[in-house]
């Protein structure tokens, strides 16, 4: 059987129409277990070996480990139990996700599946801690290997802390209630980054990958085709909720709005001749979405003071600053930096106002051209000033949390006070000015440098049209970039909930 041929997994995903049940005592443990098993199918499948297994030669937690387990059924909620008795078993060989290595043993203790000395050191009731997964040394690093899935008994909440330290964005649980979802969302969360094509399984003896890093079966792309689909339907959703206000009273509504009142027909954002004119990669995330998107007919200014690129090729290549640098950069140690896809310029401020100075080493902007100790070599002529607006994430394909999909909104200021999505203050102390709508901690799995999506940006600037928060004039967007220091004292109007 193939990966394809198994059964649909459909109806236990999490989803805004299926969402979380809330009538169970305790753990949803069918449904994680359906979620859990479906991963491990997916991997044997994936192999060619889900055939050669039958259910009831599949080891579980709770069979795998006898006497063990049945030892800290008194201290586990029975739905806890429950799950351990339906989930296979699994190792660091043939992991569960791209984010996990394996599971914790049975005991108490800093190693095992109830760890105490945690939840001590968290302040928390004893025996409330369960270490269900381990987070893989390969996907983060050493470090994460005292991190993992941290599932609540208490509350019957999970959280994915990949390193130890980040355990502080989830404690005290009612401070940090963002960083807490139901266990069935994080395993759907996993499922649905195969089926983006984020994360594509093959046969672990297999090495013709696309660039991308692999752990086990799973190997994690820096982009995926399905994304730059998910990210055009949430630009049309921008544009719709744009076109809506900026239509006169008694025009129709948007529900009524035909696409070709909101879009010039057949007219990219950007064309081929454009993309290329300004060196932009191919195939590249930034390249698909700005080919694909459709330019607005009448919406010249997306957010205040952002606006669409400009049709012009010319104008457009001339704007860019990063597209042809050099995409192979030499380390100090005598290896190289390879396969670097750049920045690119896609929605620009105003012409004539201050460029903003990235010379500092804390933005984003610097890391992959640098020789592995801050320093870039004196024949790459990289800027020290740019254009404030949004650019795509710069990224290595070949590394292993490489988020092509991600932006980078650099304002020319500080917003202090402004929120990362888990709700703490962006890190101003270290005059970062392109953290803005970032993630922060990923209580789905994830390291907290990976950017945020921008089909997420173009879904809360929607929100924010929608709710009025923006103001919508004949043009678009009304208002100046300075509109987005608001985010120092409206700070939930500029946090983008928490996700993946």
């Amino acid at each position: 059987m193939s990966a394809s041929q198994l059964p649909s997994i459909d109806d236990q995903l999490v989803t805004p129409a299926n969402p979380p049940r809330t009538d169970r005592d305790g753990m949803d443990y069918e449904r994680c277990a359906a979620l859990h098993n479906y991963l491990l199918d997916y991997c044997l499948a994936i192999e060619g070996r889900l055939d050669q297994v039958t259910e009831g030669s599949r080891a579980t937690y709770w069979s795998e480990h006898g006497a063990a387990a049945e030892a800290l059924r008194p201290r586990l909620h029975h739905s806890v139990v429950a799950f351990l008795e339906r989930a296979y078993e699994f190792d660091d060989e043939n992991p569960l996700s791209y984010f996990v290595a394996n599971m914790r043993l049975p005991g108490d203790g800093s190693a095992f599946l109830l760890d105490n000395e945690l939840a001590d050191l968290l302040d928390q009731p004893e025996d409330s801690v369960v270490f269900l997964y381990m987070a893989s040394c390969e996907s983060f690093d050493d470090d994460a290997g005292g991190g993992g899935l941290l599932y609540h008994q208490g509350r019957h909440q999970a959280t994915f802390a990949a390193y130890p330290e980040h355990t502080e964005c989830a404690f005290p649980m009612d401070q940090h209630p963002q960083s807490w979802h139901a266990f069935e969302t994080i395993l759907s969360h996993w499922i649905d980054l195969i089926h983006l094509g984020k994360v594509v399984a093959s046969p672990i003896a297999k090495e013709d990958r696309r660039d991308g890093f692999k752990v086990g079966n799973w190997e994690w792309w820096s982009y995926g085709d399905g994304q730059i689909a998910t990210c055009v339907a949430a630009w049309d959703r921008l544009c719709h909720a744009i076109e809506a206000r900026r239509r006169p009273p008694g025009a129709g509504h948007v529900d009524n709005m035909d696409d070709k009142e909101v879009f010039s027909e057949h007219e990219p954002l950007l064309t081929p001749a454009a993309l290329d004119a300004a060196n932009v990669p191919d195939p590249s995330f930034a390249r698909g979405f700005l080919s694909r998107a459709r330019r607005p007919r009448h919406i010249q200014q997306i957010a205040p003071g952002l606006s669409l690129p400009p049709a012009d090729a010319t104008t457009f290549a001339a704007a860019q600053r990063f597209t042809n640098l050099p995409r192979r950069v030499r380390q100090y140690y005598d290896s190289w930096e390879e396969g670097i896809v750049p920045p690119v310029y896609m929605f620009f401020s105003k012409g004539g106002v201050p460029e903003v100075d990235i010379s500092d080493w804390n933005t984003s902007f610097q890391l992959h051209w640098s020789n592995g100790q801050r320093k870039i070599a004196d024949d790459i002529p990289f800027p020290p000033r740019v254009p404030r607006g949004v650019y795509s994430e710069c990224v290595v394909r070949s590394h292993a949390h490489a988020t092509e999909e991600g932006f980078r909104l650099l304002l020319p200021f500080t917003v202090p006070g402004a929120l990362y999505s888990d709700g703490n203050d962006i890190r101003n102390f270290h005059n970062e000015v392109d953290e803005l709508f970032q993630h922060g901690f990923k209580p789905l799995g994830g390291e907290a440098y990976r950017t945020q999506r921008l089909e997420r940006l173009f879904d809360h600037f929607a929100s924010l049209v929608e709710r009025g928060v923006w103001s919508v004039g004949p043009h678009g967007v009304q208002g100046s970039i300075d509109v987005f220091k608001d985010a120092a004292v409206h700070c939930e109007d500029y946090r983008i909930p928490s996700t993946w």
